[in-house]
């Protein structure tokens, strides 16, 4: 027997007030995370979450929707799987080889936000996880033209694989601000691109999120992921109308030491460079002789409790940078370690991109 279609709707809002309370969590947890206090942040997680996904498991996902609500219910538990799958994945007891656990944990994080993401116009709690906090989300243009919303795009002899965001708005007369968002060593551009989503979709924004050839970016000059990226600028270029005085690029991590090179390499391309958590590798030592990308701003972002790159080479590397005659705003956060930058992006970087004039042809 269908369950009341009152009672299903009722009991669906407060699942979405759950599941949307368990990714703000995640999110930050993901955020402040350092590797010797895992077990903080897995009670942390814990504590927000409590009994949700058992109750998930033993009342929601066996109820019998209403026919009109059957496909909503089955995709919906399948999202929601995920999710699941991602927090026991996260809980794994710490050791050496617990951040593979949390690779995994990650995947499967995405995974379930992909699911969601197709599911938002028929879940407008969850929906509104995906934007700004006073944003209104952009409505679907009448007319069929070039794809929008999360295009994936595969691997080929040119280049890797990219994960595109276009506003679901988008129309060929008003050209987009592009932000090319780098991912971390053993990252994926399709998992790293959700650290941007929020504001691309409240700004109306496209985010082109590259995947290295590699397991993570080639560290050299010529690299061949400055020709595999540059390919990918122009595959978007070319199907969409991008705004050329408004491209900018991020990266974290090793992303972060590839936005260096890559922004220095092809400069010309970029009206702002934001490296994050990241670090100058010597490869670039030619080009800044060279004077390259001194047009060029750049916003560096670290934490002083970073376990990968420690903060007084970033303080050096600025330094360098500003003597030697380049455009350098430092941005050092006490309280931050090494992780994923959901609201360094969404209220330091992504601030600092606009308030760039726009460049100059």
């Amino acid at each position: 027997m269908a369950h009341d279609a009152d009672a299903y709707t009722a009991t669906l809002t407060t699942l979405q007030n759950e599941i949307v309370n368990f990714l703000r969590t995640f999110e930050k947890v993901q955020e402040d995370l350092r590797l010797g206090a895992v077990l903080d942040s897995q009670a942390q997680l814990v504590a927000a979450v409590g009994d949700t996904f058992r109750r998930f498991d033993s009342t929601f996902a066996p109820l019998k929707p209403p026919d009109s609500m059957a496909d909503l219910h089955t995709r919906l538990c399948a999202a929601i799987n995920e999710l699941g799958k991602s927090l026991n994945l996260f809980m794994t007891k710490p050791s050496q080889q617990w951040t593979v656990a949390f690779l995994y944990s990650r995947r499967a994080f995405c995974n379930g936000l992909y699911a969601l993401y197709e599911l938002r116009d028929r879940l407008p709690i969850v929906a509104a996880h995906f934007l700004m906090p006073g944003a209104t989300a952009p409505v679907a243009a009448a007319s069929k033209g070039a794809p929008t919303g999360f295009i994936q795009h595969q691997r080929n002899d040119e280049r890797s694989d990219y994960t595109l965001y276009i506003p679901e708005d988008y129309s060929p007369d008003k050209p987009l601000t592009l932000i090319v968002a780098l991912h971390g060593g053993y990252g994926q551009g399709s998992e790293y691109v959700w650290t941007w989503l929020r504001p691309a979709r409240s700004r109306g924004y496209a985010i082109l999120a590259p995947k290295s050839l590699g397991d993570t970016w080639d560290m050299s000059v010529p690299s061949s992921d400055t020709r595999s990226v540059v390919r990918m600028f122009d595959e978007v270029t070319r199907e969409y109308a991008i705004d050329r005085s408004r491209v900018y690029l991020t990266g974290l991590s090793d992303g972060g030491i590839f936005t260096y090179i890559l922004g220095l390499e092809r400069s010309e391309l970029f009206r702002g460079l934001a490296p994050v958590a990241g670090a100058l590798h010597m490869v670039v030592d030619q080009m800044l002789r060279e004077g390259r990308g001194k047009d060029t701003p750049f916003l560096v972002i670290h934490g002083v409790h970073d376990f990968i790159f420690p903060v007084t080479f970033t303080r050096q590397t600025c330094n360098l940078l500003t003597q030697i005659g380049y455009n350098v705003k430092y941005e050092e956060l006490p309280d931050w370690g090494h992780a994923f930058p959901y609201l360094i992006n969404d209220r330091m970087v992504l601030p600092w991109f606009e308030s760039l004039p726009p460049k100059q042809s």
